[in-house]
């Protein structure tokens, strides 16, 4: 690297080594890359990442170098391209393609003039793909430079078409036009469908809270139909956020972290049609005391249909991970949560039709992922129906959290597979429904849920917690129709596998089939049976005189 007074270079391979790209230009300022089309004239198609063609409708053909004329053209006839002029052709426009060799933004200078005053002009465009950026009609000599092109966000492989279309005949069309385009490459850059919060006042890093910027582009994406880009950098949360029917995108959740610093306000709440979050990570800088409030929950999913929270980093939160409440229609995948004070996913309020798939969940102070269904009871609105259709699908969780792994507390119609689910002090799957102390709250009836290829490791380590791996347990309405198929429970503490509660709610039939059982507490008591109608690999064992035998 040479510092030259008010500038830095480097050599382009430097620059773009790490994109496996062997072009060349001049690098202007820190990673800027200047492309000037004369400067970078060549025989060859795409060197200095430069193309000549034609257009014909929507479609570009490659021209033929002519050297004894030093330019491009269709076969000795219009349209034809030089190092810096255009002509177009009858039948087809002039065209000078250039390509973005990696991802980054561009911002384009060079005026276009007729070559003479003569003639019914020519219209020059530049289109970004598909996509017009500026287009102007010329007919006279007088230089005009091209407005609303600069850091314009391209991916690699995004094609930059400078265009000279003829307007009638094409007779004293040859066009002056040598453009520059300087590349500025990044890791990512915010697509053609997405608006980037540093365009609306967000700086990563300044320790200064970025919700009024985040809030904008928001609201101005709605308006667009467009995303809401979060860049890799930390920015800083003070209150709720509110993502309303757009999709809230960072990076990766390695580099794009937003941080809430008010623990008791710090709720990403996703509400309306189609919201989404993915790849980033949200943290809170502290938590304050657990005491329900969604506020402090660091995702919030409200009267949501079709949401989807991918690919997430969850660290810490007062209350839950992610919240699902009173929403339709929805995936949980891919996301990583941890050190939360309640759940770590909590889906209730009669939610339906949900997947949980491919997340990990660890050191949370209560269950991992949660089904609850609520009923009337002296602090709640009212009976809102059971939360159903849910699917729970190949997660890893526990490791050190405080309550049951996977839980059906009131709801219907789950299905809970290959799942594996490791040190939790309660139940590894729980499947229950209960009341709470002095009747603070009631839930929901269970029926149809099904448990299929699991793994139960080292769950229920309370010591006087009295949970076996797999408990199903009536604490306050009834349980039916709840079928375990294919789960090993490993290295059990207590039961492998238990069906008990209260004696008022009823048990329906609780069936276990081809469960696999490795290094038992006791290999002559794996299961405890006091309730229900029971099947063990095909046969009833309860009720009989030997309930609590294999």
């Amino acid at each position: 690297m040479k510092k030259i007074t008010g500038w830095t270079t480097w050599s382009l391979a430097a620059v773009l080594t790490v994109s496996g790209i062997g072009i060349t230009g001049e690098v202007q300022a820190a990673n800027s890359v200047s492309y000037t089309a004369s400067t970078g004239y060549s025989s060859t198609q795409g060197s200095n990442n430069w193309h000549y063609q034609q257009k014909s409708g929507t479609t570009y053909t490659d021209l033929t170098y002519q050297s004894a004329a030093s330019r491009w053209d269709a076969n000795g006839t219009y349209p034809w391209v030089s190092s810096n002029a255009q002509h177009p052709g009858n039948q087809a426009d002039a065209v000078r393609t250039w390509v973005a060799p990696a991802s980054g933004k561009v911002t384009i200078t060079g005026t276009v003039q007729k070559g003479s005053a003569e003639g019914d002009g020519i219209t020059a465009t530049i289109m970004k793909d598909t996509t017009s950026l500026w287009t102007q009609t010329i007919q006279t000599t007088t230089a005009v430079q091209p407005t609303g092109v600069t850091n314009i966000p391209v991916q690699q492989g995004t094609a930059i078409h400078f265009i000279v279309n003829r307007v009638g005949s094409i007779s004293f069309d040859h066009t002056l036009w040598n453009p520059t385009i300087v590349f500025t490459p990044g890791a990512y850059v915010p697509d053609d469908h997405s608006l980037s919060i540093l365009d609306f006042g967000a700086v990563a890093g300044d320790s200064q809270p970025d919700d009024a910027a985040i809030k904008a582009a928001i609201q101005q994406a709605k308006v667009e139909g467009k995303d809401v880009y979060v860049p890799a950098g930390n920015f800083e949360l003070s209150n709720i956020l509110t993502v309303d029917g757009v999709t809230l995108k960072g990076e990766n959740k390695a580099q794009t972290i937003l941080t809430s610093t008010n623990p008791d306000q710090g709720s990403i709440d996703l509400i309306g049609s189609s919201p989404a979050i993915r790849n980033l990570t949200h943290v809170y800088s502290s938590v304050s005391e657990r005491d329900g409030t969604n506020a402090k929950n660091s995702i919030s999913v409200k009267n949501a249909t079709n949401f989807v929270v991918d690919n997430i980093n969850v660290q810490k939160a007062s209350t839950a991970g992610i919240y699902v409440t009173d929403s339709v229609g929805g995936t949980i995948t891919n996301n990583t949560v941890q050190n939360t004070q309640a759940d770590g996913i909590h889906m209730t309020g009669d939610s339906s039709d949900i997947t949980v798939q491919y997340n990990t969940v660890k050191q949370v102070g209560d269950d991992t992922i949660a089904v609850v269904s609520y009923g009337k009871s002296d602090k709640s609105d009212g009976d809102k129906g059971q939360t159903n259709n849910i699917r729970i699908l190949n997660n890893d969780v526990g490791y050190d959290s405080n309550a049951r792994g996977i839980s059906v507390v009131g709801g219907r119609d789950v299905r809970i597979e290959s799942n594996h689910i490791e040190r939790t002090q309660m139940a590894g799957i729980y499947i229950a429904t209960e009341t709470g102390p002095d009747g603070d709250y009631n839930t929901q009836p269970v029926d149809s849920v099904t448990i299929n290829n699991n793994v139960v490791d080292r769950t229920a380590l309370k010591p006087d917690g009295g949970h076996a791996d797999m408990l199903v347990y009536a604490g306050y309405t009834a349980i039916n129709d709840v079928t375990f198929n294919d789960n090993i429970s490993s290295n059990a503490t207590k039961y492998s596998a238990g069906v008990w509660g209260r004696s008022t709610p009823q048990i329906g039939t609780v069936t276990f089939n081809n469960t696999t059982i490795i290094n038992p507490k006791d290999p002559n008591q794996v299961y405890n049976f006091t309730k229900g109608t029971v099947y063990w690999n095909g046969v009833q064992v309860y009720p009989t005189n030997a309930a609590t035998q294999q």
